[in-house]
């Protein structure tokens, strides 16, 4: 696996800083302290650390949790070409890190402060007044921003996240049987892609029988999977820290050797052709709106407009949904290096659901797509 240009990262960020002439910039979310480090031992969001950013200098400061790991991780922290470390480890000493921050760090002739603002108010207003007399922003996405476009050390861990996550639905059409209940089939899934690989599954999967394919967002029940039904399984895995992302609907046949019926044939159908038409609409340049449209269109066309509730694709990353989005709120073009889901679903209340879902990475003048398990209808 290709190592992570955390100098482009920190270049980019110092560029919107000087655009909106600020000379810090605070990051405290986790991830985006991983972003702007490459330190991807913390995995939660309690907010025990932060990083400072001047045009100088980035300064990582964490709690004794994770400081011994962070220390270690230092020694070997990239370089730029003078050789100098892109960041630094800062000991807290057993101080609160959002209240002691001007303690902590050295904010002389530092004026004016970009703080993100995907944190609480408290928090926001507790740093504020911390490095006073310095002027606090709220930075809305900078650092989002950045992340929405991958590197090749980023496209590499999604792209291998990927392949476990086909290689584990390869798995599932030979170990799903009528009788099972739709936690058995959950609980296959997550020790699979394990043990194929994954630090674990990048979301808690879902896995929707029947009626209960209607549901979205649906939680894996004890409800028996039935001979007849439609099967939804929407699931991803987490390798290196990055996300995929995919959705198959089969169909169970049973013993019986149960058909399809005309309905389930053609929903499954309508489904199929908004996802390629939207897949084929992907490109640097295009909105997020017309991606969506371009699928949308055929399922209104075909009756179902109602039943599809939600948007056509969201970003994949270190986070399951980040920016961008393609839905019929997201005129922001796309561009090329994005790695973003195409999902359009039909959903009937009480009744049955589709979804289909790849994962693709835009091009200038297409896309590429990354999912390569079987899209036609699998009947088991």
């Amino acid at each position: 696996m290709s190592t992570f240009d955390i100098n482009s990262r920190l270049t980019k960020l110092r560029t919107r800083m000087k655009e909106e002439k600020v000379d810090a910039f605070i990051a405290l979310k986790s991830v985006n302290v991983e972003y702007l480090t490459g330190f991807d031992y913390i995995r939660d969001n309690s907010d025990p650390h932060a990083v400072l950013v001047t045009q100088t200098e980035a300064r990582f400061i964490t709690d004794a949790r994770y400081l011994e790991a962070a220390q270690q991780e230092a020694v070997n922290a990239p370089t730029d070409s003078a050789g100098n470390a892109l960041w630094h480890v800062d000991d807290p000493k057993g101080r609160p890190i959002i209240t002691d921050l001007h303690e902590l760090w050295n904010f002389k002739g530092i004026k004016k402060v970009a703080l993100e603002d995907k944190i609480s108010y408290r928090i926001f207003e507790s740093i504020k007044k911390s490095i006073r007399p310095a002027k606090v922003i709220p930075a809305q996405n900078w650092v989002e921003d950045i992340r929405s476009v991958k590197d090749d050390a980023e496209l590499d861990r999604i792209k291998a996240a990927q392949a476990i996550t086909d290689k584990a639905f390869t798995h599932l059409c030979s170990f799903i049987r009528a009788g099972m209940t739709e936690k058995e089939v959950a609980l296959e899934l997550e020790y699979t892609v394990q043990k194929l690989g994954a630090e674990g599954v990048s979301f808690p999967p879902i896995v929707a029988s029947g009626a209960n394919g209607s549901l979205p967002h649906a939680v894996p029940t004890d409800k028996v999977i039935e001979a007849g039904d439609l099967l939804t399984l929407d699931f991803g895995a987490s390798y290196g820290g990055y996300c995929s992302d995919m959705t198959r609907t089969i169909f169970i046949s049973g013993e019986g050797k149960a058909e399809p019926t005309d309905e389930q044939r053609t929903i499954y159908d309508t489904v199929l052709a908004a996802q390629e038409a939207s897949l084929a609409a992907f490109k640097e340049g295009t909105t997020g709106i017309a991606v969506d449209k371009a699928g949308r269109e055929l399922i209104i066309e075909a009756g179902y407009g109602d039943y599809f509730v939600h948007g056509t694709g969201h970003g994949v990353g270190l986070y399951i949904h980040e920016a961008p989005n393609a839905s019929p709120r997201s005129p922001e073009k796309h561009k090329a290096g994005e790695v973003v889901t195409c999902e359009p679903g039909i959903y009937v209340p009480g009744k049955m659901g589709v979804r289909i879902e790849d994962m693709v990475i835009v091009t200038e003048s297409s896309s590429e797509n990354i999912t390569t398990s079987s899209k036609k209808l699998i009947i088991i």
